[in-house]
């Protein structure tokens, strides 16, 4: 679904509104199949209605916590039991999207290193044994897509990005079921902290400017 593949890019943004009519003129199509896509991506979290169309939901501080619990409990071990399951062009398309990867981190593209661990995930979960696994790990992961791309900004997350994706390259090169698992625990631990450390920083930024400007008043 063209929308979709529109969210997990990160094409679109906070506040971005989706309407029926103008998505079915742009993609060429009548309004009522543009509807009721739009209304399953609601259905499964992606988006919700508002009175002017579709769009992002806002996640709260909970909300973001509870999807990473779910993706700790879930993505070690799909991506262990996938681990098993790769084939040659699996690991190819694995090598690929982690040098696109290490490409946007040295351009500082951070649009470029979401998409691209994007398909590093989609590389490994199309490996998965259990494809409802697969689709509500991709989905969690989905719904988080907006608030990634605010982390990947900071230059140290790239960095830990690249070296998270490296450990978990090499479990899957060599197939290493528990290499792997043990990566991706830390993957989702990592990506947790990082977030949550930025978004306090962003906090402390945002208060010392209020007090710097009360001050000058």
């Amino acid at each position: 679904m063209e929308v979709l593949a529109r969210i997990q890019r990160g094409d679109v943004g906070p506040g971005d509104k989706l309407v029926d009519t103008a998505l079915a003129t742009e993609l060429g199509v009548s309004r009522m199949p543009v509807r009721e896509a739009l209304l399953r991506l609601v259905h499964e979290g992606y988006l919700v209605g508002t009175t002017r169309g579709f769009m992002l939901p806002e996640l709260s501080q909970k909300d973001i916590a509870d999807i990473f619990e779910i993706r700790k409990m879930l993505e070690p071990r799909a991506a262990a039991a996938a681990a098993y399951n790769l084939d040659a062009q699996a690991v190819a398309d694995l090598e690929a999207a982690y040098r696109m990867a290490c490409d946007a981190v040295e351009q500082d593209e951070p649009l470029a290193l979401m998409q691209a661990n994007t398909r590093f995930r989609q590389a490994w979960l199309n490996a998965v044994p259990n494809p409802r696994l697969a689709a509500t790990i991709g989905r969690f992961v989905d719904h988080v897509q907006t608030v990634r791309i605010g982390t990947l900004h900071d230059k140290e997350t790239q960095m830990v990005v690249i070296a998270l994706l490296t450990d978990l390259l090499e479990g899957f090169r060599v197939r290493n079921s528990i290499a792997v698992y043990d990566s991706m625990t830390r993957f989702v631990d990592v990506a947790q902290g990082r977030f949550f450390a930025l978004m306090e920083k962003t906090r402390a930024d945002f208060d010392n400017k209020d007090i710097v400007s009360g001050g000058a008043l």
